[in-house]
């Protein structure tokens, strides 16, 4: 199983996480973390999941760039027991 880092930066709207976890969840990938934040200047919102799945990751991201408000999408790749520094405890 693959691991990767999804980096997404969008206008910030109330449905905008719950449009994108669905996005992941009907395409099979595990969550294993999210981080949600919001500029409250300019409305902007940044969110980072891991995740895991054997399939391509081109499943998750190409339809998450087709979300409304979503204005650019990155991935990376991970290694398997890889996390966000920020979540490790």
């Amino acid at each position: 199983m693959e691991r990767y880092l999804v980096t997404i930066e969008a206008n910030d709207k109330p449905v905008l996480v719950e449009r994108i976890l669905r996005v992941v969840r009907h395409r099979g990938f595990i969550i294993k973390q999210i981080l949600a934040t919001q500029n409250q200047e300019s409305k902007l919102a940044k969110i980072e999941i891991v995740v895991d799945s054997d399939r391509p990751i081109t499943l998750i991201t190409n339809q998450i760039e087709k979300l409304w408000d979503v204005t650019h999408v990155v991935t990376s790749h991970l290694e398997k027991d890889e996390l966000l520094s920020a979540y490790k405890i």
